[in-house]
């Protein structure tokens, strides 16, 4: 299991490590297609059904996110449009679906545009490499930490495996290793080591908060992964779920630490 686990992490990471460097078109549908997998993936916790009305606007509502820089100006249209769906399939599709799918569509994919606009700046893919790798330490440095010392759980209520010591070490190697990795992926001239320790530092808190996101949701809807797509990992939400809460903040970070 863990082999199996091991070997699909590398082949997912070094998918997602070309299409960075090929940037453009080729990240985009990558994260496009991410994104409407894990809205679908929403969707089936919810048990909302495959090719219905509603999931397909989902997944239209995750794609345009991620594909159209400008589309957040029109984010009600297709609201509006689950709110209508609760008209002709009340039976099936509740007012509460609706915000719960809306939310999780925009969950899904907002992540993924945060970290297109991170690619189209100066230095976009060091960049990048530089948030996944402060995301990346920070699970391999909980995972092994946490393995190591055990002791206090963290949330078991929440993620019975994760304890205090995990969460330390990993957020201890994230504020390490960025610094480092960015002075390699970005250059050593343009790096002030403070300034993307810090980021290594909220990017890894965010990235632990984003996971107890995600296990939160799983354990309110009782299932185990979020799908089945990964082998070793369930689904595309169980290993991107760390990025969906840390991109966001992290882009926001570097527009306030390094380009205003």
């Amino acid at each position: 299991m863990l082999r199996q686990r091991v070997v699909t992490g590398l082949l997912g990471a070094a998918l997602v490590l070309s299409m960075n460097w090929l940037g453009g078109y080729y990240l985009a549908a990558l994260f496009a297609v991410i994104a409407a997998v894990s809205v679908l993936e929403i969707g089936s916790m919810m048990k909302v059904r495959l090719l219905t009305a509603e999931s397909i606007v989902a997944i239209v509502f995750a794609a345009l996110i991620v594909l159209w820089p400008s589309f957040e100006r029109f984010w009600y249209v297709l609201f509006y449009a689950l709110l209508i769906i609760t008209i002709f399939r009340r039976k099936e599709f509740s007012f509460t679906a609706a915000g719960v799918l809306f939310a999780g569509a925009l969950y899904s994919s907002y992540a993924f545009r945060t970290l297109l606009d991170v690619r189209q700046m100066s230095h976009g893919l060091g960049l990048v490499l530089t948030i996944l790798l402060a995301i990346w330490s920070t699970d391999i440095g909980a995972f092994f930490v946490g393995r190591a010392l055990g002791g206090r759980k963290l949330l078991p209520e929440v993620s019975p495996k994760k304890t205090v010591s995990g969460a330390v070490g990993g957020l201890l190697l994230a504020t390490v290793a960025t610094p480092i990795g960015a002075a390699v992926f970005v250059g050593p001239m343009f790096v002030h080591a403070w300034r993307y320790a810090l980021l290594g530092f909220v990017v890894s808190i965010a990235g632990q908060l984003g996971d107890l996101i995600e296990s939160a949701l799983k354990r309110h809807y009782a299932v185990k992964d979020s799908g089945w797509i990964l082998p070793g990992h369930g689904g595309l939400l169980d290993r991107f779920d760390s990025l969906l809460l840390a991109a966001p903040i992290a882009y926001h970070l570097i527009m306030w630490l390094f380009v205003r």
